[in-house]
């Protein structure tokens, strides 16, 4: 990531914006404690907010977050749960720069809304947290060797 972002200014004309990977701290522990207490059978968010508290990439594609785990948790508190186009309903825990949400299933497959809509039916694009992030990392790196990104 480092790499790409020392050429990112050459390559498209503009500096890039703040592109990182927040790591956990006290913080985020105290705040997945409180998102454990919504949604405990979330294993493998839980899993990534102990490494992570978030993702910000601005410039890759039209922008890919992660949300900290306080901020999914007041989601949560203030929208509730998305509804999945299969009926389930699942935790939003990101967003693109369009506003799309992603949310994790009880499942764990991952869903992106159609719309920046907390109200729109979301469709799976992961089979896992994993996947997703395996996806993701897939479009930096095809970011990084074109200067163009595919989407989720």
């Amino acid at each position: 990531m480092s790499q790409l972002m020392e050429t990112f200014e050459v390559t498209h004309g503009y500096p890039a914006g703040d592109n990182e990977v927040a790591l956990a701290d006290d913080g985020t522990r105290a705040a997945v404690t409180l998102l454990t207490n919504h949604r405990s059978e979330y294993a493998a968010l839980l899993s990534l907010f102990a490494v992570i508290d978030s993702v910000s990439l601005p410039d890759i594609g039209n922008g890919y977050f992660i949300h900290p785990p306080s901020t999914v948790t007041a989601h949560l508190d203030e929208y509730g749960a998305v509804p999945l186009e299969n009926g389930d309903h699942g935790t939003v825990f990101g967003s693109d720069g369009g506003g799309n949400l992603f949310a994790l299933a009880a499942d764990g497959t991952v869903h992106k809304s159609r719309t920046a809509s907390w109200n729109d039916e979301c469709y799976a694009v992961a089979t896992s947290l994993r996947h997703f992030l395996e996806q993701l990392s897939d479009v930096i790196g095809q970011f990084a060797a074109t200067g163009h990104s595919g989407t989720l």
